[in-house]
């Protein structure tokens, strides 16, 4: 699938197409079934060919060969620029102050909001500018979430979450996650694709919780909205922005609870959730179907508090099991499905 700004298409497998023609100014959205490379022919344009954009969205391409910070690239139209961003969900924020996109890259299309129509002249000679670009840092706890053709960007900042990663989550759903650094962390939740079977984003209007990940302690706890910036809450819209204050929910859980393996089902590697209410002897198992233990992730001393565990099930088959966390005075049993 190829669509343009205007929604306009071309869909190879109905051999149907409604985009008049190729515009060089424009950025286009493209749909592969796998990797591959688009070679175009013709006569180069100007790094400082000027682009006539319009109030609202639209997708421009980018001219200059060399790659370029998106705050500079973009200083030209700053004054009436309200939000950039890339085809991965990161994105620059003028009345924030904040970017994520780092280096813009040629051959690349890029998404620009404008409060009203100007023309573009890409910066690419070093200048002083006031704010300055985030290094582009992706999250090696979390899934990276797949890019699904339609997001919303959030911008997350915290006091207290100063570092660890954030995910958006809609119940045992992942719909996005982003690193925090320096209390601060920008990221798109996706939408959901509807030219496929499976839930893998948010439909309009659909609500989401923020969970923050302390790598230092290994515990997940939810993030509790404390001020809303800009935006309408925790609400996915596609294209829209979200900036909030957050802080977290208690460490100490109200009682003990095992939360469903994210994902699920799963292909080797999954993630537990957990909270543990009391200080106390913790175990946690895996057994088959059979009632044949298969692992033991945990048998120790444990404090209170809310944690997070991976299970790496790679030497096992394809099918059910049965996840058991086991306290003196409880015991709890969720199920994954592991598929190969």
């Amino acid at each position: 699938m190829v669509k343009n700004g205007a929604g306009q298409f071309y869909n190879a497998q109905f051999n149907f197409n409604n985009i008049p023609g190729w515009v060089v100014s424009e950025g286009y959205m493209i749909k592969l079934d796998g990797a591959d490379e688009l070679i175009l022919s013709g006569m180069p344009v100007d790094w400082d060919e000027p682009i006539a954009l319009n109030a609202g969205w639209q997708m421009i391409s980018y001219y200059p060969r060399q790659g370029v910070d998106a705050i500079l690239a973009l200083s030209g139209i700053v004054e009436v620029l309200l939000m950039a961003k890339d085809g991965q969900g990161c994105f620059y924020s003028p009345a924030f102050g904040f970017s994520n996109m780092g280096d813009m890259i040629a051959g690349q299309g890029y998404l620009l909001k404008m409060d009203e129509a100007t023309e573009l002249v890409y910066t690419v000679e070093e200048e002083e500018i006031a704010a300055e670009s985030i290094p582009i840092m992706l999250p090696g706890i979390l899934p990276i979430h797949p890019n699904t053709g339609e997001n919303m960007c959030i911008l997350i900042m915290s006091a207290e979450s100063t570092y660890g990663e954030v995910g958006a989550y809609s119940g045992d759903l992942l719909v996005g996650s982003g690193v925090m650094s320096d209390g601060i962390c920008g990221m798109a939740v996706w939408g959901d694709d509807e030219t496929t079977d499976a839930k893998d984003g948010l439909s309009e209007g659909a609500g989401f919780v923020l969970k923050h990940w302390d790598s230092s302690s290994e515990r997940e706890t939810e993030l509790e909205l404390r001020n809303i910036l800009a935006g309408n809450g925790l609400v996915y819209e596609t294209n829209s922005f979200l900036a909030i204050d957050v802080s977290q929910l208690s460490d100490i859980p109200h009682e003990f609870f095992l939360n469903l393996p994210y994902p699920n089902p799963f292909n080797n590697v999954t993630r537990i959730e957990y909270g543990l209410s009391e200080t106390g002897h913790i175990s946690m198992k895996v057994f088959d179907l059979k009632g044949r233990l298969v692992n033991t992730l945990i048998n120790k001393e444990m404090e209170t508090g809310r944690y997070s565990i991976a299970w790496n099930a790679e030497k096992l088959t394809s099918g059910l099991y049965l996840i058991q966390l086991e306290t003196s005075i409880m015991k709890l049993t969720t199920k994954a499905v592991l598929v190969k």
